[in-house]
């Protein structure tokens, strides 16, 4: 248990929460548990140095955006971070009660529309995108204007680059006591800078959020060299790599957010790919795409038809998650085509395999519809 874990359970049994409303209480450690993460992930700050103006970011962004969050959890949302604030006993109290006061209509808008109030308003923010945008077409969408924009690297330096990040995943610190040896570690490092530039055109201090997102949680476990242990170990292998890039000033404060905030709750997602075959990681992510635009999976006449009625769309995420891997693929072809022919004439019989149902992940509703460029 973490110190903010402890402090939301000494919460939960003080005085002070005892005066909250039967509301309040029911929701109170959902909420605290929630924004503590939050603001750790964006805002990097723990739970008694919240800043007001940080206070105000998390509270209209991903935090109150989730469509699952009801109408009582919003009430309960403003009561409960004063109480707890003032449980803990922060520095700034009053500005912190001020903040929360002054957000709470913003807030309430945002998770009415279920919309962060960047997103509300047309705009991001590249220190806080939001993972959760409804997506209302399956278009491709276009980066917000104001992520950097950083001329292409030569071969020779990209090369350079990521020589130099797979010796540090090596022998660095930061790459120290993880699961993965050095040498697995630096294939993850290798092939997630080659595919940020190669399949996205990105490179340190331009990586884009949703980017980020698609190349390490959808693309990379996809790799056909890829072991089930390393696509558990993405994340891990990630983080160790954006803490070498900041200390050694190759990564600057705003990349280095939007890196750990991409990563923030791709694990499950990750050990549950891992545990599949390559086919069923196709079959999945697909799925989780057909989920994101609101199609009930397991209604299975109506997702046929959403599929048929946008054959082009489907195809085209499909392709831009495995275009890296177009070689595989077309051997892979090769090979079944070759194999059929090889079955002599009347004695063909259909094998019939059962697989377990994948059932979906979620991912960044605008990473997923993201075409490739």
């Amino acid at each position: 248990m973490n110190e903010q874990e402890e402090h939301v359970k000494k919460f939960l049994s003080s005085s002070t929460y005892h005066q909250l409303s039967a509301n309040q209480q029911k929701h109170a450690q959902d909420i605290l548990t929630r924004f503590n993460q939050h603001m750790m992930n964006e805002q990097h700050l723990a739970d008694t140095a919240w800043m007001p103006q940080a206070v105000k970011e998390v509270m209209v962004g991903d935090f109150i955006a989730d469509p699952v969050l009801t109408n009582q959890f919003g009430i309960a949302v403003a009561p409960v971070l004063k109480a707890y604030q003032n449980f803990l006993k922060v520095a700034g109290l009053r500005e912190i009660i001020q903040a929360i006061d002054d957000q709470r209509t913003n807030m309430n808008a945002c998770r009415k529309a279920h919309q962060t109030w960047a997103q509300m308003h047309g705009k991001e923010k590249t220190t806080e995108p939001a993972p959760k945008a409804p997506a209302k077409k399956t278009t491709a969408t276009k980066k917000p204007e104001n992520v950097k924009k950083v001329k292409p690297w030569s071969a020779q330096r990209l090369e350079g680059f990521i020589e130099k990040c797979k010796h540090a995943a090596a022998v660095e610190n930061e790459s120290q006591n993880q699961p993965l040896d050095g040498g697995e570690q630096q294939y993850i490092v290798g092939q997630f800078i080659k595919l940020m530039a190669q399949e996205c055109g990105e490179y340190p201090g331009s990586w884009d959020f949703y980017d980020l997102q698609r190349v390490l949680g959808m693309m990379m476990p996809l790799d056909p060299d890829i072991t089930p242990k390393q696509i558990k170990n993405i994340v891990p292998t990630a983080q160790a790599l954006f803490d070498y890039l900041k200390r050694t000033k190759q990564l600057d404060l705003d990349q280095y957010r939007i890196g750990l905030k991409a990563i923030a709750n791709m694990q499950p997602s990750q050990d549950m790919l891992a545990s599949l075959s390559r086919k069923d990681r196709e079959t999945q992510l697909m799925l989780s795409f057909i989920r994101s635009n609101g199609i009930d999976t397991n209604d299975v006449k109506t997702a046929e038809k959403w599929m048929d009625d946008h054959r082009e769309e489907v195809a085209g995420f499909m392709r831009g998650l495995l275009n890296p891997w177009s070689e595989y693929e077309h051997q892979q072809l090769m090979k079944r085509q070759h194999q059929q022919q090889q079955v002599a004439p009347g004695r063909q019989t259909q094998v019939v395999r059962h697989h377990r149902v994948p059932q979906g992940i979620k991912f960044s509703k605008k990473a997923r519809k993201r075409r490739h460029k």
